[in-house]
């Protein structure tokens, strides 16, 4: 017991986001005593599910992730901690593993870089000589940065990276719409392949050239997966681990301010006053609010404050959730980018002014109707459908029915929302009627798009809920609401991102605002990493030869028809 009454750790983890989770059981499994706190009910952060009226089943996040196929990154991750046999990976289509649709236009997005070609080419005639310019940088980029773990994790290796992509690498920084306008593509094809910037929370005009590479090398270069049995079997997963090997896990547990003594990091409290000691924090909260909230300004080198008044967070995202009457197994697998209308494709100008309209940072209440109108009628949609990709999940939806989900960016601003005033993690935003205004007036746009995926569908629904960026505040204390952390512009992008080692000894970063970017798989990789930093291990390096940090014999094994929610119940405490 230290002073304050309480058993000491080794390492305290805050947060249980994928980032918080990877670190917390690389930890665990080297022989680190860890405590993981999570505020919430659930564990996986973002990357959680949730049910309702005990037939549906939602991903918030973990929609598919890249890179799954034997050796890829993602299973050797959790081969290293002996959870290969606890996640297995579905396959998406690979002929089509997303299709952008649009007024007389399907574009399907397969697995290879020739394939994808052709069908650029195929929906595009008289384009070719543009698309051969626009798929030569791409894949040229993406071959060089193939190994997304090595090749963000220092600016050295970046540039080694950049040496070996030779000439194209002077696009990589550069706004993704710029080398799409510098091919000589049109706007129309221009919109069409700027719709996947959502997936990593961004415009064409903020995502950089080499954010869009990562994506398009890890879906086109590497394939499209899905976990069986949702997103929640990840955090589960890792769970497992952390138990398995002595760790903590609790959940209900808010960290109010990481404890700093003599310019180092000592342990946290928590918001009912409750002290845990430690030498090694790690922070899985995002970036900003780490080091504004828990850490303190007054805390931080003067460097590190500068820095944190101009990091931008991405672009929030609002997510429509249906439970929809409808088979739908005999539709492909993959997932839609619905564009509504070509009329903003009339000109670049025309493209510009479009994303000035729907997504300026300066929007307020004053025209709060009319822009959420403008937006169900113009704004580019994401369409998926887990039911699909795991038919053998019975929590997903009944028989004969489909848990779908319609996601899209939208902008960062509290007064349009009408949310400004309130305390958003409070809840109490929820009864305003300008805030259920604006939702019911997105939503139609999210059932239009629905109808455009898969027609007549919007009149079965049963089961509707949209979560807004409040929504998301409310649940994971994300600053302005965002998922995706930092916004991968060109100030903010690779090595120019939080590392995971931070001007205070003692003290860790993970998550999706780190130098390995958003989604899925950045996230994992940073809590190697910083566990890696942590121990002194080339963790990384040990587990691609083979190596099993964690014990094996100590994981419980899961029956096949697993419930993810059940196992994590049954881990944590409250």
């Amino acid at each position: 017991m230290n002073a304050d009454g309480h058993d000491g750790y080794d390492a305290v983890v805050i947060g249980s986001g994928l980032g918080g989770m990877s670190a917390a059981a690389y930890l665990a499994a080297t022989g680190r005593r860890v405590a993981l706190l999570e505020r919430y009910s659930v564990l996986g952060g973002s990357s959680h599910v949730f049910r309702r009226r005990g037939r549906w089943e939602f991903d918030c996040g973990v929609h598919y992730i890249g890179d799954c196929g034997p050796g890829g990154q993602v299973p050797t991750l959790l081969r290293g901690l002996g959870l290969d046999e606890h996640v297995e990976f579905l396959p998406l289509d690979p002929d089509g593993f997303d299709t952008i649709i649009g007024p007389d236009l399907e574009l399907r997005a397969p697995h290879g870089w020739d394939a994808y070609l052709a069908n650029l080419c195929a929906a595009f005639p008289g384009e070719e000589r543009a698309l051969r310019r626009f798929v030569g940088v791409m894949r040229t980029l993406g071959s060089a940065f193939d190994d997304r773990a090595t090749a963000l994790s220092s600016r050295k290796e970046m540039a080694r990276a950049a040496r070996r992509a030779g000439l194209p690498a002077a696009w990589l920084m550069a706004p993704y719409a710029t080398l799409l306008a510098a091919c000589g593509l049109t706007p129309r094809t221009i919109l069409a392949l700027s719709a996947q910037c959502g997936v990593v929370a961004s415009t064409p005009f903020g995502a950089t050239v080499g954010t869009m590479v990562g994506f398009l090398q890890g879906y086109v270069g590497r394939g499209a997966w899905y976990p069986r049995g949702g997103g929640q079997m990840l955090s589960a997963a890792f769970a497992e681990v952390v138990h398995a090997h002595g760790g903590s896990i609790r959940v209900g547990a808010e960290v109010d301010r990481i404890l700093i003594e003599g310019s180092r990091a000592r342990g946290v409290r928590l918001t009912d006053g409750e002290v845990l000691r430690a030498d090694t924090v790690v922070s899985d909260a995002d970036i900003i609010r780490t080091y504004r909230d828990l850490v303190g300004r007054e805390h931080l080198p003067r460097a590190t404050r500068l820095r944190l008044d101009t990091w931008r967070m991405s672009r929030p995202l609002i997510n429509g959730c249906f439970g929809v009457e409808i088979d739908i197994q005999s539709t492909p697998n993959c997932n839609y980018f619905a564009i509504p209308t070509w009329d903003d494709a009339h000109s670049l100008l025309g493209l510009g002014r479009m994303a000035h309209d729907l997504f300026s940072r300066r929007r307020d209440a004053s025209d709060r109707r009319s822009w959420a109108q403008d937006f169900a009628t113009r704004q580019p949609m994401f369409v998926q459908c887990s039911t699909r990709r795991d038919p053998d999940n019975a929590r997903s939806a009944p028989a004969g029915h489909a848990a779908i989900e319609v996601q899209t960016i939208v902008p960062d601003s509290p007064r349009l929302w009408g949310v400004e005033g309130h305390d958003t993690r409070a809840g109490g935003y929820r009864s305003e009627a300008e805030y259920q205004e604006m939702k019911e007036l997105v939503t139609e746009g999210m059932l239009a798009r629905l109808d455009q995926v898969y027609p007549g569908s919007s009149s079965r629904v049963k089961l509707a809920e949209l979560g807004t960026p409040a929504s998301q505040t409310r649940f994971t204390a994300t600053t302005g609401g965002s998922a995706f952390g930092l916004e991968p512009n060109p100030w903010q992008f690779g090595p120019l991102r939080p590392g995971v080692r931070t001007p205070i000894e003692g003290l860790f970063t993970v998550g999706t605002s780190t130098t390995w970017g958003p989604a899925t798989e950045g996230a994992m990789v940073s809590g190697m990493q910083a566990a890696a930093a942590i121990t002194g291990r080339d963790l990384l390096s040990e587990i691609r030869g083979g190596a099993v940090i964690a014990d094996r014999a100590a994981i419980t094994p899961w029956p096949e028809d697993v419930d993810p929610l059940a196992v994590q119940h049954a881990l944590t405490t409250g």
